[in-house]
């Protein structure tokens, strides 16, 4: 071959070779334009707060700005399948909870499991109360079991269908031997709505999403459902104290589907990282009524396979 043969061989290789190493540069300049945090409950609720609490510091961190964006329904499937089915370069974040990614794809075919997603990282392990109205005859959760069983079907709740609080609410009632109506909700703002309406007489709820009522002196809180008290809430006692052995612990934390870069997915762990464990971001969640409980990517996966396998005999049918 002449060398003029050979020359326009390698004239015609260098565009596509530059092609490509600009095409992996930008592939690993992550991120490279404003993220889109999902939240599958409705505005004002627990996720919610903690999802707005975070994505300013969040996106300080990554250098880009963060959205919040409400997609509730479904139990919140379709937020979920929003953040699965976004384009797979990194910039769509799911901020996932116990319910839109365990119950609900336990309970109904919805398109994706827990394994759909890599987890980013735990936020919060959420503390459970069982709120009443501050005009509530029941001063203690010994007099709310008192009363109930002495009117059994008498008493309505609100809860989301199959949540923890539903579910955790459920487990009291079969622990104490209570007969309590579930009236369905849509998330944990619409259920203190119903609360202050009177259209129910209690709320097992996330903590946060109860602390403004809370503080505001319109709730009182009979119990959380911690295996101790939450340094929150110091003066709520947990339902082990007042003789009731039942748990609950909803988790919230980052996720993103599956298929997108490892470069992008780090990135996202590390900065998650440093802002759940810095002391300005924890002490505004504390003011929220939340405490941070935050664990890694490899931990939080674990949360997620172990709640799977235990609400699974329990929400899927065989």
């Amino acid at each position: 071959m002449s060398r003029f043969k050979k020359f326009l061989g390698a004239a015609a290789i260098l565009p596509v070779a530059l092609a490509l190493t600009v095409a992996v540069a930008k592939a690993q300049q992550f991120p490279s334009k404003p993220l889109t945090l999902i939240v599958t409950w409705p505005p004002g609720g627990s996720t919610d707060v903690i999802a707005r609490l975070l994505a300013e510091p969040f996106g300080k961190e990554l250098g880009k700005p963060v959205a919040v964006v409400n997609r509730k329904g479904g139990g919140g499937s379709l937020g979920t399948l929003a953040a699965l089915n976004a384009p797979k370069d990194g910039h769509t974040v799911l901020m996932t909870t116990s319910g839109n990614h365990v119950l609900t794809p336990l309970k109904k075919k919805v398109g994706y499991r827990y394994d759909a997603f890599e987890p980013i990282g735990q936020v919060v392990a959420a503390t459970l109360v069982l709120a009443v109205r501050a005009d509530s005859p029941w001063k203690s959760l010994a007099d709310f079991v008192k009363d109930a069983k002495a009117n059994p079907g008498k008493y309505l709740f609100g809860a989301v269908p199959n949540g923890m609080p539903h579910l955790t609410l459920n487990g009291l009632a079969k622990e104490a031997g209570l007969k309590i109506v579930h009236v369905p909700m849509q998330g944990g703002a619409p259920g203190a709505k119903a609360l202050l309406a009177g259209d129910i007489q209690m709320l097992p709820a996330n903590a946060s999403s109860a602390a403004s009522n809370l503080k505001a002196g319109k709730f009182r809180a009979l119990t959380n459902f911690n295996a101790n008290r939450d340094p929150a809430f110091p003066n709520i006692p947990t339902a082990k104290e007042q003789g009731h052995a039942v748990f609950g612990n909803p988790f919230v934390g980052m996720a993103i589907a599956k298929g997108v870069p490892q470069n992008a997915i780090k990135v996202l762990r590390a900065a998650l990282k440093k802002v759940a464990n810095s002391s300005s971001f924890k002490s505004n969640a504390v003011k929220t009524g939340t405490a941070i409980t935050y664990l890694p990517a490899d931990k939080f996966g674990a949360v997620w396979a172990r709640d799977w396998k235990n609400y699974e005999p329990i929400l899927r049918k065989k």
